[in-house]
């Protein structure tokens, strides 16, 4: 695969900071969503060379060894918390719904964050409903506050209010710029990569969340030795304090 676009695209844009970023030069964070359930292709994103940060599912068959690994490769670990849609029934070991009692609720948020050792963030899988509901979301970041956590808004809907919720409570966070591989095609993975490289060109920062499909894992592997110095590839945390520009794609 020739990526010689992603030298033409850059050419194009000069790196334009923002209020948020106080660095020198444009950042980008890559989240790998939905690990735990494969142990191959969670190891292949924990060993991918770039700063990467893991996002896997609380309970999942593979959460603690992916976490393990992750953590000795250097990479930043956070809990994929599975969230009541508006449009897909609950399919993972632990869902928060709006139907749980407040006991079960908190109940089920710690022993999620728990259950992957070294995770020092969250961000939402799924979650079309209960990230618009305002009070669980209260609920929510208190959770997260009380366990020095960031969190990061997958930006599922574009009604969410997560985002505002944790800024109101002081919990660390940003939001999802781009996702990666909404079409499991490498070009058009590569095309939102260059997305998010000229959505942090442009704002200072971008953060773009992948899945670890095959097809995605290829991609990274072969364009992320090759983005520029331009753009520095940081761990999602590095971000939490600045409101970025989405690219709002409609999913579950």
């Amino acid at each position: 695969m020739k990526y010689r676009v992603l030298g033409l695209a850059l050419a194009l844009f000069a790196p334009i900071a923002t209020a948020c970023n106080e660095v020198s030069h444009p950042r980008l964070a890559i989240i790998i969503d939905d690990l735990g359930y494969s142990l191959n292709r969670g190891l292949d994103a924990a060993n991918l060379p770039a700063p990467l940060t893991l996002s896997i599912i609380p309970h999942t068959p593979h959460a603690h060894s992916i976490a393990t690994v992750g953590v000795e490769q250097g990479k930043e670990i956070m809990v994929h918390m599975p969230m009541e849609s508006t449009k897909v029934p609950p399919s993972d070991p632990v869902v928060l719904t709006t139907a749980l009692a407040d006991d079960d609720f908190e109940a089920t948020i710690d022993a999620a964050l728990l259950s992957v050792p070294g995770a020092t963030g969250v961000n939402n899988h799924m979650g079309s409903k209960l990230t618009t509901n305002r009070p669980l979301m209260e609920r929510f970041m208190a959770r997260v506050l009380d366990n020095s956590m960031f969190f990061i808004d997958s930006r599922t809907t574009a009604e969410s209010v997560a985002a505002d919720v944790a800024t109101a409570m002081a919990v660390p966070n940003t939001e999802r710029s781009v996702f990666l591989d909404n079409t499991r095609d490498p070009v058009q993975i590569e095309n939102q990569l260059l997305e998010a490289v000229s959505i942090a060109l442009h704002a200072g920062d971008a953060v773009a969340i992948g899945h670890p499909y095959p097809e995605t894992l290829k991609v990274l592997a072969q364009a992320l030795p090759r983005l520029p110095s331009a753009v520095q590839l940081v761990p999602a945390s590095a971000l939490t304090g600045c409101r970025l520009p989405q690219r709002l794609t409609s999913i579950p």
